[in-house]
């Protein structure tokens, strides 16, 4: 399992929001031996590592951010009841986070909320659920991106509050910041998705004619 989302964590800016020492991924490699043994105990064993990893990085809003998102986990699984299929996606959201899948985790909790079947209620603690990863992984991601802290934290303190029309021109400035690594420009594209829809569209457009421009005669070289 990777534990480090990072392929260079020596001299990428998103190596000072490291989530893992190393003794927190002997215990989470440990606890994912049980988990195979105990699938009933999954959720719980989760949380458990999550919060043991979380409590881990000197970025004090990290560690109140995945708190209030285990938090929230555990509180959307206790209102789903039998829904056996949906709870699923909320141990794949952990252990994608866990593992340093922001991508997938995001994906993955974003789909709950549209589950046709949930209450209200649980629709509603669904989305905070989601509103709270995202927060979570945009600090984890972005925080030490140069020039980029105003936006990440406006990002953070709106999608905690559920504020999203405040976050999404925050997302679209980190998404234009010229020092975004590779993975990093896949990763705001994926929230961006969620929180800024027309973004990456609007880019790809842009892309698509400038490249157009290139290609008329007298213009491509």
């Amino acid at each position: 399992m990777n534990l480090n989302p990072n392929p260079n964590p020596t001299t990428t800016p998103t190596s000072r929001c490291s989530l893992f020492s190393s003794v927190a991924a002997a215990a989470l490699l440990s606890s994912s031996a049980l988990l195979a043994e105990s699938p009933s105990a999954s959720l719980s064993s989760l949380a458990k590592s999550f919060t043991a990893a979380a409590a881990k990085p000197a970025d004090p809003t990290l560690v109140s951010v995945g708190a209030d998102l285990t938090s929230k986990l555990k509180s959307l699984d206790s209102v789903l009841g039998a829904s056996d299929a949906v709870k699923s996606q909320l141990t794949g959201t952990l252990q994608s986070l866990l593992g340093g899948k922001d991508s997938e985790a995001l994906a993955t909790v974003c789909k709950i909320a549209q589950v046709t079947t949930l209450t209200p209620e649980q629709k509603g603690i669904a989305k905070e659920t989601a509103n709270l990863a995202a927060a979570f992984v945009v600090q984890r991601n972005f925080a030490a991106l140069e020039g980029a802290s105003g936006d990440v934290a406006t990002v953070v303190s709106s999608l905690r509050k559920g504020e999203l029309t405040t976050a999404a021109p925050a997302i679209q400035r980190i998404a234009k910041n010229a020092s975004l690594t590779a993975p990093q420009k896949q990763l705001i594209g994926s929230v961006a998705d969620q929180y800024a829809p027309g973004l990456r569209k609007a880019k790809d457009s842009l892309k698509k004619g400038l490249d157009g421009i290139q290609g008329l005669p007298g213009l491509g070289k």
